[in-house]
């Protein structure tokens, strides 16, 4: 996910959302009422703190096993490992979000820096020569995180436990993968404690910051989401595809993809749409229905002039997560090996408009300003 970013100014004229709501309906399905925290609490209480704790056991369960694989390295075990990967790397989609905001953005390294991808395979392969394990020298920034774990676990293919047993390298790599664990599994639960009650307790700075300005929950959230959304876009699916930068016409590129190695690809840009859908519906993790959708509900019920297309916004949102969805369920692991599917096409260009719905009109209805850019055009 190597992006350029630049400051951009979005929102001039927005319509300011009034956020002291009296008692109105929530999402269908929700009996929750919408007060003035209650999207906020939701939010907080009930979907980014349940992912946090999700990953953490996740981490946690993946650190142990590699322990337990370096003792004594066979299939079994590998199996173990890299099942629990998957699982890890899947649960990452549920958290990135947040990335630019909060516990995870004010520890160094930033949490983003733990899915830095296409990973360095001539790094880490050197650093495992020279028996380097300090993955977070400057050096390796590109050498940890999850995408040195794909390659670690399933790089070699059918010799990646010769790798960890008989190779001339074995006991370096296997040093070197359990250093690129322990960070992971430190720097998750930093960030879960950062946002604890029992912690740092980041999680009442967030449900009591009302209002709309840049540094209101709101605003911190909506640049943080965009931005990390932006990535399923472009790195997940645009630079693959050879449409980066937008209306370009490049060579597929396979090894772009996140999760080349795994192949599990397509799964992981799946769980971050699920995810940001379940933002907006406020139905993620153990939500109740309260989301971002029901500000834009709010808006809209204020200004009838707040139209899209000659619909409501709010509507248009929840439709098109559905078709993104759809494309994306339509597409086989590993999607590297099917980027010539046209379902990687329509999803690419249902993330594109999605992109310009969440980064755009969303935030100018909501009065929110868009404080991030990127130099990809859209």
């Amino acid at each position: 996910m190597k992006r350029l970013f630049v400051f951009s100014l979005i929102g001039a004229g927005a319509i300011l959302l009034l956020l002291n709501f009296s008692c109105s309906k929530g999402s269908p399905g929700s009996t929750t009422p919408v007060t003035k925290d209650s999207i906020l609490l939701n939010i907080g209480n009930n979907i980014i703190i349940p992912a946090y704790q999700s990953l953490a056991i996740a981490v946690n369960s993946l650190d142990s096993s590699i322990s337990d694989f370096n003792a004594s390295p066979n299939s079994t075990k590998l199996s173990n490992v890299q099942a629990l990967f998957t699982t890890a790397y899947t649960d990452w989609q549920s958290v990135s979000q947040y990335n630019y905001f909060g516990p995870a953005a004010d520890v160094e390294p930033t949490l983003n820096s733990l899915n830095i991808f296409p990973t360095n395979i001539d790094t880490i392969n050197n650093n495992i020569t020279v028996n380097n394990d300090n993955v977070n020298a400057v050096a390796n920034t590109d050498a940890k995180g999850f995408p040195a774990l794909d390659y670690l676990l399933f790089g070699a293919g059918s010799n990646t436990l010769v790798n960890y047993t008989t190779d001339g390298e074995a006991i370096n790599r296997q040093k070197y993968l359990a250093a690129v664990s322990a960070d992971i599994k430190t720097e998750i639960n930093n960030v879960l404690n950062g946002w604890s009650a029992s912690g740092g307790n980041y999680i009442n700075t967030f449900v009591s910051g009302s209002g709309n300005s840049v540094s209101s929950s709101l605003g911190l959230l909506l640049n943080s989401m965009d931005q990390d959304f932006e990535i399923l876009k472009n790195d997940r699916l645009g630079i693959p595809l050879g449409k980066i930068p937008v209306g370009s016409s490049l060579p597929l590129a396979p090894t772009y993809v996140e999760g080349y190695y795994s192949g599990i690809s397509t799964q992981l840009a799946l769980a971050q749409l699920k995810t940001v859908q379940g933002i907006y519906l406020g139905t993620a993790g153990q939500g109740n229905g309260l989301g971002l959708i029901n500000y834009l509900q709010k808006a809209e019920q204020q200004n009838a002039s707040l139209k899209y297309n000659g619909g409501l916004l709010s509507d248009t949102l929840k439709a098109d997560f559905i078709v993104a969805g759809s494309y994306l369920q339509a597409i086989p692991n590993p999607l590297s090996q099917n980027l010539s599917n046209s379902n990687a096409g329509a999803a690419f260009v249902e993330c594109q408009l999605l992109v310009t719905l969440l980064k755009t009109d969303m935030p100018s209805d909501l009065g929110v300003l868009i404080n991030y850019g990127d130099n990809d055009g859209d």
